[in-house]
């Protein structure tokens, strides 16, 4: 039997390699949802810079933050992005029809979650420091990435 060129040389094709950059630039953006998981274990546990900047907003009515609520939003965003940004790896390294729908899911999700850490206000002042709305960004500009790569 007669094997083709490409199937002989053992050199993956341009195809193989975008497939793989795409499932690099997933991967990346599913660890930079733990990222945005472990910044807030290390100020819950240190810092607590989050809630001093809520206390700082709520001062002015004589309301204190709750730290547990807080802390409860950035991580439903930093789980609710990997366990999606996991579905998106495993559609990708499957090669389903599916995986450019799933990503453009996952960026759109992604996205809207940074933009409601970000804009999240009472009394007329955020509630997250814009640090947390960038760190919860960036799983959203990887799934760009991965989407781009795939079109590439």
């Amino acid at each position: 039997m007669r094997q083709s060129l490409s199937e002989k040389s053992g050199i993956p094709t341009a195809a193989a390699g975008g497939r793989r950059s795409t499932g690099y630039a997933v991967a990346a953006a599913m660890a930079l949802s733990v990222v945005l998981a472990a910044a807030a274990i290390v100020d819950q546990s240190g810092g607590r810079t989050l809630v001093d900047h809520a206390a700082a907003v709520y001062a002015s009515s004589g309301k204190r933050p709750s730290a547990g609520l807080l802390y409860g939003l950035v991580y439903s965003v930093a789980v609710i992005d990997a366990l999606l940004w996991l579905l998106v790896l495993r559609a990708a390294r499957s090669h389903r029809r599916s995986a450019p729908v799933l990503t453009v899911t996952g960026i759109v999700v992604s996205a809207g979650l940074a933009v409601l850490l970000l804009v999240s206000s009472e009394y007329g002042e955020r509630i997250f420091p814009p640090l947390w709305g960038v760190l919860a960004i960036l799983p959203a500009v990887a799934g760009v990435v991965a989407f781009l790569l795939r079109r590439a």
